[in-house]
């Protein structure tokens, strides 16, 4: 009955607890984001101010600083993330029998003879032909 008494209480400070973390990884996330365009305006502006000054800069150079000033685009990698993100959504979606979902993880995972023994039916068959194509050598 006592933790009847205190359960919003709980819920709440859960609650609390949960938005505050998540806006501290949002403000994370926008340090990092803005650090991330700081280094690639000044890898950039470094180049620019390089080739401004008349200064013989090889191919080879350039072309590493331009890959390394891409390799902190904030935008690209986002995209690709969100594209990964959404990749995996779509497997998921399509009914994925690899996946395990919340009720298998609580429940325990149902226990399919068929599709053991045919597994294990296909492993004697690997087995054997194996067995017999060393005998064969």
């Amino acid at each position: 009955m006592a933790l009847l008494a205190y359960l919003p209480h709980l819920l709440y400070s859960t609650a609390l607890t949960s938005i505050a973390m998540h806006h501290l990884f949002q403000r994370k996330a926008l340090e990092a984001d803005r650090a991330h365009v700081a280094a690639q305006l000044s890898i950039l502006e470094d180049l620019r101010t390089r080739l401004a000054a008349g200064e013989s800069v090889p191919d080879r150079e350039i072309d590493r600083l331009w890959r390394l000033a891409r390799s902190h685009d904030v935008w690209l990698a986002r995209a690709e993330a969100e594209a990964r993100e959404r990749a995996q959504r779509e497997g998921a979606a399509a009914g994925d029998k690899d996946a395990i979902g919340w009720k298998e993880v609580l429940l325990g995972k149902r226990f399919d003879s068929a599709r053991t023994e045919e597994l294990d039916r296909k492993d004697l068959e690997r087995v054997r032909k194996e067995v017999e194509g060393e005998g064969e050598s």
